[in-house]
């Protein structure tokens, strides 16, 4: 791909200011935006073919949701956790719909018997009734939306609505992000652990955060990438658990049931401990980012272009990101001091609330109803005695374990996995760390099987189970949502604590940066520091120009805001920088 380039016989400054600084476009044309759904199948066909594919974008005035990402993360991660962001709810819903008309049908013997009794007076356990109904539709109809419902919202995504084939048009794209930031109503952070060592990236939150009006709080979601993956494969080892279950029961005797325990607990042991590791990853990153955020600085993130050393010519990202940083935050050391604490609050809070929450929990556990839809569906056809009540108690059980027990197995598994994040000292060790969470998981279904068969025993208003399983359901509902507020599957209050602690240190910092500002103003006077022993620093007062700032940072320079601090007179010796020196 050509490397982004200025307009012909435009001025690159003027265009900059313009552009980007300005929050003003240097294309004519509007604002360019897309659709979520067709945005990210043209990104996924680009990459996969690797060329562009005819443009989905559109022109317009306002952007609904801008998307903020890192393109050094994992591509098929972002694009799975978009899905579920967009579509995940909607397909939850629709699929639920078809799953319950589906089972009423299945019960009203207007679809055929897939394995079951021929008839009402056929002695079979019942294991041998099988329907498939409800989980097929469900599953199929969960599918389709998932990949083909097309959400309202308009979205910028960089790939897709800066022209990746003309120079030209992509440098005019580039230099009027700022106004595309300006026109967004809300951003979209899809969060790996590249995110924060990007210079684009945390200059589109910083911008973003900037450009709102007086008063007006910004909307900002973050969604790491992981939780596509972990939700899908959380709802595929359940529908493989229930879908075995079912299916080999058939074949098996009474006394062979260990033989399918043993191959449900194989599959709920691989895709579970997959997402253990993967939780434990992310709680890692989280930790990492928060320190890396404590202690930001602008000359320790990276940035493609320099990375690799311009070989492809162009605009230097880092010149363009590092100028406007100048023209709309003053100068290099606020930005940092608002990365450090404004950038970092909002991470943390979103990190604390938004991964793990209750609703996309059991967005990912919906198969357990289908599974209990089926088995609601069975008993209001096979059973003779009070069809509909022995149903009504099967489907007051599937509520109870879905939106109950399977969110708080869930809440155990993550909670565990955030206190046993560290990597184990030995290698060949860590894996086992994994068994913790798993653990966890156990020691919660136990507890429920344990109360739901206490639950079965007494007999409440009438014979039958429902009134028993709507007590389990009462029981386990309230845990499960106390559990989620007041607990969470994040990093929750660990984080806030965190976040506060790292401000007092950040303010410590801003205290000192602030003091040594003061030395910019009076070149003369120099200022002594104080050690901890009264011992003083000899200290080096830089005045530099914003051209040369601009051109050695992250070069021979190191650069702290609009100064320069060497620590020994030995790195003083540059031509046309004046300096002073004190002991």
């Amino acid at each position: 791909m050509e490397p982004a380039q200025l307009p012909a016989g435009a001025n690159q400054d003027e265009d900059f200011f313009a552009g980007v600084s300005g929050s003003r476009q240097i294309s004519p044309v509007p604002e360019q935006t897309a659709d979520a759904v067709p945005a990210l199948a043209e990104d996924l066909i680009a990459r996969t073919v690797c060329r562009m594919v005819p443009v989905e974008s559109y022109q317009t005035k306002k952007i609904s949701v801008f998307w903020s990402h890192s393109w050094h993360g994992s591509t098929w991660r972002k694009h799975m956790t978009l899905l579920l962001f967009y579509n995940g709810a909607t397909a939850a819903v629709i699929a639920c719909l078809g799953s319950a008309v589906a089972a009423v049908l299945f019960a009203l013997e207007l679809l055929p018997v897939v394995k079951g009794p021929n008839n009402y007076t056929e002695d079979l356990p019942y294991a041998r009734w099988q329907t498939f109904w409800a989980a097929t539709v469900g599953m199929i109809l969960y599918i389709l939306v998932l990949l083909f419902w097309r959400p309202v919202d308009s979205i910028f995504f960089d790939v897709i609505c800066i022209d990746q084939l003309n120079p030209e048009r992509k440098g005019k794209g580039l230099l009027s992000i700022g106004a595309f930031l300006k026109a967004s109503r809300s951003m979209l952070i899809l969060w790996d652990a590249t995110y924060s060592d990007r210079l684009w990236t945390m200059f589109e939150v910083a911008a973003f955060l900037r450009s709102r009006e007086e008063g007006e709080t910004p909307k900002v979601v973050l969604r790491p990438t992981i939780l596509g993956p972990t939700y899908l494969l959380l709802m595929l080892t359940l529908i493989l658990v229930l879908r075995v279950g079912d299916s080999v029961s058939v074949l098996l005797s009474d006394s062979d049931r260990y033989v399918l325990w043993s191959l449900q607990f194989l599959i709920c042991f691989c895709g579970l401990a997959a997402n253990t590791a993967t939780f434990r990853e992310y709680f890692r990153s989280v930790s990492d980012s928060q320190e890396q955020l404590a202690g930001w600085r602008l000359a320790d993130v990276k940035c493609s272009c320099c990375d690799t050393g311009h070989v492809c010519g162009g605009l230097c990202d880092r010149e363009v990101v590092l100028k406007c940083i100048c023209e709309w935050f003053g100068n290099l050391e606020h930005f940092e001091s608002r990365v450090q604490t404004e950038i970092m609050d909002t991470f943390v809070h979103e990190q604390s609330r938004q991964p793990f929450t209750y609703s996309q929990v059991v967005i990912a556990l919906v198969p357990i109803l289908w599974s209990y839809l089926d088995r609601a569906s069975a008993y209001a056809r096979f059973t003779e005695w009070d069809p509909w009540l022995q149903a009504s108690c099967q489907i007051a059980r599937g509520l109870a374990w879905w939106l109950g027990v399977g969110p708080v197995a869930f809440l155990a598994q993550c909670r565990l996995a955030f206190r046993f994040q560290r990597k184990c000292r030995r290698a060949r060790c860590d894996p086992l760390i994994n068994l913790l969470p798993l653990l966890g998981i156990v020691l919660v279904i136990l507890v429920a099987v344990v109360v739901e068969q206490l639950c079965f025993e007494p007999t409440l208003f009438h014979d039958g189970h429902t009134d028993n399983m709507l007590s389990f359901a009462a029981l386990v509902l309230p845990s499960a949502w106390l559990l989620y507020g007041y607990v969470g599957a994040g990093t929750g209050k660990e984080a806030m604590f965190f976040s506060k602690l790292q401000h007092i240190a950040a303010s410590e910092a801003i205290a000192v940066e602030r003091e040594a500002k003061a030395i910019e103003k009076d070149p003369i006077a120099t200022p002594v520091h104080e050690r901890a022993m009264g011992q003083p620093v000899p200290v080096v007062s830089w005045s530099i120009s914003l051209d040369e700032h601009i051109r050695d940072y992250g070069g021979r320079l190191t650069v702290d805001g609009d100064r320069l601090v060497k620590k020994s007179n030995e790195e003083a010796k540059l031509p046309g920088v004046e300096h002073q020196t004190e002991a």
